[in-house]
Formats: structure tokens, sequence, C-alpha cells
């Protein structure tokens, strides 16, 4: 997992809520999560399941 804006990986006991959608990607020969923060210290994926429609199709 990568933390957008952070130059290093989450701790091992950062809590991550997915709300049951996650897609990560190859980089590098390693499946990486883009994950950026939310409330309560907590990650959240960053790519969201229902992107806003006008932006949806680029």
């Amino acid at each position: 997992m990568t933390v957008l804006g952070s130059p290093g990986r989450p701790g091992p006991d950062t809590r991550l809520v997915t709300g049951n959608h996650v897609r990560p990607q190859w980089q590098n020969g390693e499946l990486v999560l883009a994950a950026m923060p939310a409330a309560g210290g907590t990650l959240v994926p960053f790519e969201v399941p229902y992107p806003t429609p006008c932006c949806a199709d680029h």
C-alpha cells in the first residue's frame, strides 16, 4: 500500500477502511493499493467504486 502525499508506507497497525472496494495496480512487479488519509487516522482507497459520472469515462 502507498499513501498519497506520504513519503513512506503506513504502519502495520494503520486501519484501512475499504467499503468492500479495492483496485490495486501492478507497480514494479508488486501489487500496490493507492490510499489516502481519512477521518479518525484511517486510510481509504484512493479510487472510489462509483466515480462522478462526468469523470468516469476519461
